[in-house]
């Protein structure tokens, strides 16, 4: 009987899972799509080992080191709550006030930055921010003023944040066509139909009805009877002394 040679059992990579990935290539100067060849499993902390580029074929060594952490209070408004979370966020990560927290499902909309040091700030670096007050965003809240002949009524809209806005557009609210007369946005009235806005930046939308003249408007739903002829407009009756004459 002899003895057969017992196979050694490969070491599996820490990053056994990574086959593809975005690496800066040297050879055509920029960052491109490569095909991971082989990972270094005795490192743990970074990602290295042999990629192809998909470019140009090259093959060539590379290292990625995953961007540092950084730890912030998050305290997210909802209403008449809200809850404050301890949240692990890229150090680099810009947070700027009125744009979504970057990375957070749901998201959210940052409304106050403060620093390490306390004091506010309009945009900052993750690495710098203690705390962050964010509210669910549920969409751009647009003011609406509805103009319908001499009534005029206040609403409101929640639009996708990214929704076009144009001056002598269309609107819809409960189920009626409207159109866009004015908007006031950037600390002005705009009236002119080239003007236009993304709902994020539209402060109040002025709208009028679309049909005209305007539904239940008694003076335009209701025709004048006209006479036919003079005749069948005049009375003959008799007319006493004092009449003025023919009535009409």
């Amino acid at each position: 009987m002899t003895d057969e040679p017992v196979p050694k059992p490969r070491s599996r990579p820490a990053a056994a899972g990574v086959h593809a990935a975005t690496i800066f290539c040297e050879v055509c100067g920029e960052e491109t799509p490569h095909r991971v060849v082989h990972l270094d499993p005795a490192q743990r902390r970074v990602v290295s080992g042999l990629a192809r580029c998909r470019t140009c074929r090259t093959t060539h060594p590379f290292r990625m080191e995953p961007p540092a952490e950084h730890e912030l209070f998050e305290i997210v408004s909802d209403g008449q709550s809200s809850t404050r979370t301890l949240r692990s966020v890229p150090a680099l990560e810009q947070l700027t006030l009125g744009e979504r927290f970057p990375g957070r499902d749901p998201p959210a909309i940052v409304h106050k930055i403060d620093r390490l040091d306390g004091r506010p700030a309009r945009t900052a670096a993750a690495r710098e921010v203690r705390t962050v007050w964010l509210t669910l965003d549920v969409g751009a809240v647009v003011k609406v003023s509805m103009v319908d002949g001499r009534r005029t009524t206040a609403t409101r809209l929640t639009l996708p944040p990214e929704t076009m806005l144009a001056v002598g557009g269309p609107i819809t609210i409960d189920g009626r066509t409207w159109h866009i007369s004015a908007l006031r946005a950037r600390g002005r009235t705009w009236r002119h139909e080239e003007d236009q806005f993304a709902a994020m930046y539209v402060e109040r939308l002025y709208a009028r009805r679309y049909a005209m003249p305007p539904e239940g408007s008694s003076d335009w739903s209701r025709s004048r009877e006209r006479p036919v002829s003079r005749t069948s407009s005049t009375s003959r009756s008799a007319r006493s002394r004092s009449g003025p004459g023919v009535r009409r």
